[in-house]
């Protein structure tokens, strides 16, 4: 082979071993930002094995990228300086091209990002070093490692953390924490680079080992993420022995969030999504016509706990005092507070945030558990290469789990099924609440449910997601394959959820508990794909979000088939009193559920300002009451002064308006709500203190506006 062949072949060998290595030292410290600080200051966060096996994916991705990279800078500098020994070359001007795709990806970035002048500062000082160090052999030994990858990646990374860190603009919640770990990252930076400059004068020569061991370093952690990607504990229920017969029944509450009624075959949808709900169907009634009281989690959880509407328990959204919203009422009883005074042992396990102790729907249970995944694209850090990586290896595996939020309802139901088992009292009835999230957004069920349902784009991300929403808020339609994306996924969510829910049942029937079990099933609201220009969930008062599920199986079968009648989810709680035998206290607006008839009655419902994406006929949300006195819908939004009136029967999608044409109609059903709304108690002005890193993570999962 010719002379200069062959020096072209080592340089494009070592160009690709030193590009291997810069991209391997950034994957490592990549991790350790995004997974290993994400799970140090959220506790409840825990890694799983879906998250190890995407894991490994990044770091084959990065090395690759790194080798591609590597390889053409070798070229380029066999080319350039033939002066200077290839490390010496190689090292800093495969750095360089790291340093660069930083940048392009920070300033070419879709979202605005803390601390823009301190990342792009830090990438210009590092292009300087660099190219000093590519140019001049004597500043190549002045600098030491000062600009090695390891140190570049921490620096970035860090100078990334310690703006996100003060940008929270949270220190009256946390005291001077916030300030202190801002230090401790910053001072960790220091301590780095002056380590790196007079270690890296010390020792020379050092170039080809330290790139090997950075590739390995790289490969050891790939390794290991496969490794615990295969540890899936089995999720098959469990071979124990029966549970105890006790006199009272138990109560299993399960929630679906973020399901809407019409998306379930139960209710006549056309796709099959829940099999396992129309088994559980023909030992319960279904109530057809289930309204939720509230459009969104928090508000509508406490409704269901305490049997109120949003105004009188006080847990709702009231921007800017209260934007994530306010603590349920201490002086508001709760179904598992009153259950405990009964004794029952109560046990909670749920997949959403909002759940959890900041907001009090925790209050009564003897334990709760959020499993919460430690996710692989953190949003409150977008600098990182994760998301254009992403992209690249979408052409070549399936990417959807990226944007995973939260935890798999397996996992969920695991959990479950352990905190009955190991409960206190194995004696006593237990009541068990359950929450699932596997159709919420950003829509990325497990296999096969993902292609369940036709209509899936291989292609999107939550990021695109996120631009359809905004094109959506702001009058401009629905992107192409925008809906049909989201309803396969979302219905393929359902169908998993179901699954998750039979597993329940089957858990149930196992030990012996589920005739003397009374079961219910529904979802706090639904999802819009568009509708009216809306989309998710929160500042709508439409069917598509206030049309639940609500199904019960009461003790030992007594009771089953449908009802039409409208009932709200504030029902709920004193039903399940009720079949108790529990005295249901006087705060609880909902009635029980009898065998009687069905008296005539009023259902309200409310909406309140939330800062998510919203409509453009209510572009800072709006609050709304809604009065159901059915088939008739009465809708007054009192932010715009709209008044709204649909026939439900012949109209469930709310297409036509009625309240110009029909007032003799809408006139006595405005005069109701006018009287309720009267009733109401004064609102609270106490201002909701959120931790900084559940309030990341709510961000995050969209119940925030960015």
């Amino acid at each position: 082979m010719p002379i200069e062949a062959r020096r072209l072949t080592s340089q494009l060998y070592r160009g690709a071993l030193f590009g291997a290595a810069a991209w391997s030292a950034y994957a490592v410290v990549e991790f350790v930002f995004s997974s290993v600080v994400y799970r140090i200051s959220r506790p409840y966060a825990t890694f799983t094995p879906w998250h190890w096996r995407l894991t490994a994916l990044v770091i084959v991705g990065y090395v690759v990228c790194g080798l591609i990279a590597g390889a053409l800078t070798g070229l380029a500098a066999a080319r350039w300086r033939r002066d200077r020994p290839a490390g010496d070359i190689l090292g800093p001007a495969t750095t360089l091209v790291l340093v660069i795709g930083l940048l392009l990806n920070f300033v070419t970035g879709a979202d605005s990002i803390s601390g823009g002048a301190a990342q792009i500062a830090t990438a210009c000082v590092f292009l300087l070093l660099l190219v000093l160090e590519i140019s001049s052999a004597d500043w190549r030994r002045r600098l030491g490692w000062v600009a090695n990858p390891w140190v570049v990646s921490a620096t970035w990374l860090g100078v990334s953390l310690t703006s996100s860190i003060l940008g929270m603009r949270l220190g009256t919640e946390l005291g001077k924490r916030l300030d202190l770990a801002a230090a401790g990252v910053a001072g960790a930076i220091l301590v780095a680079a002056v380590a790196a400059l007079f270690l890296g004068r010390k020792i020379r020569h050092f170039e080809t080992p330290l790139a090997i061991g950075s590739c390995s370093v790289a490969v050891l952690l790939g390794v290991v993420s496969l490794a615990l990607s295969a540890n899936f504990p089995s999720v098959a229920i469990a071979q124990s022995s029966p549970d105890t017969a006790t006199a009272r029944p138990n109560v299993v509450v399960i929630v679906m969030d973020t399901v809407r009624a019409d998306h379930l075959s139960l209710y006549g949808y056309s796709r099959d999504t829940t099999p396992r709900l129309k088994e559980l169907a023909q030992d319960s009634v279904v109530y057809d016509n289930a309204f939720a009281a509230s459009d969104i989690t928090l508000t509508s959880h406490a409704s269901l706990f305490t049997g109120m509407y949003p105004s009188w328990h006080n847990a709702y959204s009231q921007p800017p005092a209260a934007v994530y919203g306010r603590e349920l009422s201490a002086r508001t009883p709760t179904l598992a507070e009153l259950l405990r005074k009964e004794g029952y042992e109560t046990l909670g396990v749920a997949a959403n945030l909002y759940l959890r102790a900041d907001f009090g729907l925790e209050r009564g249970f003897d334990a709760f558990h959020i499993p919460r995944p430690v996710p692989l694209l953190p949003d409150e850090d977008r600098t990182m290469l994760r998301r254009p990586l992403r992209r690249v290896l979408s052409l070549v595996a399936d990417t959807a789990q990226f944007d995973r939020l939260y935890t798999f309802g397996e996992d969920v139901n695991r959990e479950l099924f352990t905190a009955i088992e190991h409960r206190a009292r194995p004696a006593a009835p237990f009541f068990a609440f359950v929450n699932y999230m596997d159709a919420h957004f950003p829509y990325v069920p497990a296999a096969p449910y993902d292609h369940l349902f036709p209509g899936r784009h291989p292609g999107f991300t939550q990021d695109d997601l996120g631009t359809g929403i905004d094109a959506i808020a702001r009058g401009q339609g629905e992107p192409p394959g925008y809906r049909a994306h989201c309803e396969s996924q979302y219905d393929g969510g359902i169908a998993y959820v179901d699954a998750q829910i039979g597993k329940v049942v089957d858990w149930l029937k196992r030990r012996h508990a589920y005739d003397n079990t009374l079961i219910v099933v529904t979802s706090d609201h639904g999802e819009a794909f568009g509708e009216k220009n809306r989309t998710g969930h929160a500042n709508s008062p439409y069917q598509n979000l206030l049309h639940t599920a609500l199904l019960i199986k009461y003790p030992r079968g007594t009771r089953n088939g449908r009802e039409t009648r409208p009932v709200s989810l504030i029902d709920v709680a004193p039903t399940i009193l009720a079949s108790l035998s529990v005295a249901v206290p006087a705060t609880m607006q909902g009635i029980a559920l009898g065998d009687g008839p069905p008296a005539p009655r009023r259902i309200f419902a409310e909406t309140f300002q939330n800062p998510v994406a919203h409509s453009p006929d209510c572009p800072d949300g709006c609050v709304t009451k809604v009065l159901v006195e059915w088939p008739l819908k009465f809708v007054e939004n009192q932010t715009k002064g709209r008044l709204e009136l649909f026939d439900l029967a012949r109209d469930p999608h709310e297409e036509h308006n009625l309240f110009a044409a029909r007032r003799e109609m809408a006139d006595p059903l405005a005069a109701h709500l006018t009287e309720w709304s009267k009733s109401m108690p004064a609102q609270s002005t106490e201002v909701k203190r959120v931790n900084p890193s559940i309030a990341n993570t709510l961000r995050g999962n969209g119940y925030i506006a960015k």
